[in-house]
């Protein structure tokens, strides 16, 4: 499990706001509120979070043995819908990103030692969930044993505008793909992790998220990252296509186009100057993330936010609320219909219809 999967591709790609109508769902009801149930109890003093996670969650998918090099998995024993909530979790690991030291050493001790000290606070069956998942640093290797600080580093999350990673047993159990059919959010109000499908699953489909990198890179640039963080050789969907139909040049046009997105945006480069121009851009990256199979609205929202932004600037307020539109529906499938930033975009779209 990679810190900040989704930070990839800036956040972004997929379907055309066109087909966005169909794909909208309010979370199922039967896991947020099993979700609810654990949430105060998915701590320390539970014996077997990993276990009873999965026993709120046994009609909804189930893990199994995945295969050799990737071990333990998740599948699905029901069918999802894009933007569907798949589950929740709490943390059983909470560590700080960083350590004030001297030097690296003694960050790196600290680092350890606050890890092993978390560590050693857990159930003793929680802490056998924990040192049952992989440590990609010291497995394998001769002489050397599996530590929950290996365990952690493999397996945590850096957890947006918080200064805290977090190791979450259930979701580390997701294996890779450069195309993944789920998503994941950090919830700040919630203290918990969500996952959603990022395009329609089909009963039987393995669960796959993806490890990184964090910006689009063509086959072998990926695998390079891949094996240097993490150890394995990935053979996924995307990687055994490589450069077969462009895929390749695909994910490279991919990043350009969205460097230039986030230069705009960043540095306050949006204007009238070239409206046509900034919008075909973005019309262009979703076209071709939908074409990659870069889906859902983890990778969707941020383009589609930057055309509201550019049809505001040129006081184009039909182009910018048909934008705001897509992106609501992008972050009800990727953060939740009570997320935060859904009831903004809601709020603004009401703006709009209260001017009008």
């Amino acid at each position: 499990m990679a810190n900040d999967p989704f930070a990839c591709f800036g956040g972004d790609g997929s379907s055309s706001s066109d087909d966005e109508d169909d794909i909208v769902r309010t979370n199922n009801n039967r896991t947020k509120q099993a979700a609810d149930r654990l949430r105060d109890n998915l701590n320390s003093a539970q014996p077997s979070a990993v276990t009873d996670l999965l026993r709120e969650y046994e009609s909804s998918f189930e893990m199994f043995d995945a295969t050799l090099a990737s071990g333990k998995g998740l599948r699905a024993i029901v069918a999802y819908k894009q933007g569907d909530e798949i589950l929740r979790e709490t943390a059983v690991l909470r560590i700080p990103n960083s350590q004030p030291a001297a030097s690296r050493e003694a960050a790196e001790r600290l680092h350890r030692d606050e890890i092993q000290r978390n560590f050693n606070s857990l159930h003793e069956r929680t802490q056998q969930s924990v040192m049952e998942l992989a440590s990609c640093k010291e497995d394998g290797i001769a002489g050397v044993t599996r530590t929950p600080r290996g365990v952690y580093d493999t397996n945590s999350f850096r957890l947006e505008n918080d200064p805290k990673g977090g190791l979450f047993l259930t979701i580390a159990r997701i294996n890779h793909s450069c195309r993944p059919n789920v998503t994941h959010f950090w919830s700040p109000n919630l203290q918990q992790k969500l996952i959603f499908a990022a395009r329609d699953i089909d009963i039987g489909e393995e669960l796959l998220t993806i490890y990184g990198p964090g910006h689009c890179m063509a086959t072998k640039g990926r695998r390079e990252y891949l094996n240097e963080k993490f150890s394995f050789d990935c053979n996924c969907e995307m990687c055994q296509e490589g450069n077969k139909d462009g895929g390749d040049e695909r994910m490279i046009e991919i990043q350009a186009l969205q460097e230039d997105i986030a230069l705009q945006s960043s540095s306050g480069l949006v204007s009238t100057i070239d409206v046509k121009g900034q919008l075909a851009s973005v019309r262009r990256c979703l076209t071709l993330m939908k074409e990659q199979g870069l889906v859902g609205g983890a990778f969707t929202k941020s383009i589609f936010h930057h055309g509201y932004d550019i049809c505001l600037a040129a006081g184009d307020y039909h182009g910018a609320k048909s934008y705001l539109n897509s992106e609501l529906i992008a972050v009800r499938g990727s953060e939740g219909v009570q997320s935060l930033k859904a009831i903004e975009i809601e709020q603004a779209l009401k703006d709009f219809e209260d001017s009008e």
